[in-house]
């Protein structure tokens, strides 16, 4: 289980809400879940990522856009799932699977990138 077993950031609010993000795909990827939880993670993320966005824009970071695009492709995943309305078991275990990898990459490449800049900066 991801969700218990790895720090993802030293910013506490960050860290919180990445193993959350990890936690709902890991629901995702039960047999008994539906497609609320596919609801749950969209919800959860776009709060996350707004989150991000705010302090992306009050400290001026200079990757921005690039790490904006980046949630917006993730954001046209789960819009993408939601549409299909999918209720399979097996379909919600495949995409929790790809969904997982996908922020796994993100978190421990753009947004350490972020979390570097954050924890730099005279704003915090």
């Amino acid at each position: 289980m991801f969700f218990s077993m790895q720090k993802t950031s030293d910013i506490l609010w960050q860290d919180a809400q990445h193993q959350t993000l990890f936690a709902i795909l890991e629901l995702i990827a039960q047999p008994e879940s539906g497609i609320d939880a596919v609801r749950h993670l969209h919800d959860y993320a776009e709060s996350h990522f707004a989150l991000e966005e705010h302090y992306m824009a009050a400290l001026a970071y200079p990757e921005r856009e690039t790490h904006v695009a980046a949630h917006n492709q993730f954001r046209e995943e789960i819009a993408s799932l939601l549409a299909q309305n999918e209720d399979d078991a097996g379909f919600r275990a495949l995409v929790a699977t790809f969904l997982t990898e996908w922020l796994r990459r993100h978190v421990f490449g753009v947004d350490k990138a972020l979390e570097a800049f954050i924890l730099a900066s005279e704003r915090k």
